[in-house]
């Protein structure tokens, strides 16, 4: 998969482990995923800022079965929505290898692995409680 130009920051960002949002020059919010303008002012003056990657457990689910067989040998995975300390919610899974389980507002912080073709894809790895 080759990333769109507008994307080009968010995935040099991430292939060195860092989760990089849009930051709105007018307002200061900070949005993910990518988009043309400001969900809080609609100004289209975005840059891209680095995250700090931390953030809590909005809501958590479990997928236990695929229509997709890339994905056999990796069930059952936990899927999560993750609230960033700077706000956007940012949809991943569990970090392979993490124990487990997770509740709403447990900490959590990203980490990166890569797919099937090596786009570095987001994940969460559990913080200490």
């Amino acid at each position: 998969m080759e990333p769109s130009d507008r994307a080009a920051p968010y995935f040099a960002a991430a292939a060195r482990g860092v989760l990089a949002l849009q930051c709105c020059e007018a307002c200061g919010a900070q949005t993910f995923p990518l988009r043309a303008r400001c969900p809080r002012c609609g100004s289209t003056r975005l840059a891209w800022s680095e995250s700090s990657g931390r953030g809590r457990v909005f809501a958590h689910g479990r997928l236990e079965r695929s229509a997709l067989p890339e994905l056999a040998d990796r069930l059952p995975l936990t899927l999560l929505l993750v609230e960033l300390d700077e706000g956007p919610r940012i949809p991943a899974r569990l970090a392979a290898g993490e124990p487990g389980p997770v509740r709403a507002g447990d900490a959590v912080a990203i980490g990166f692995e890569p797919a099937a073709d090596g786009t570095p894809l987001p994940v969460f790895r559990q913080a200490p409680r």
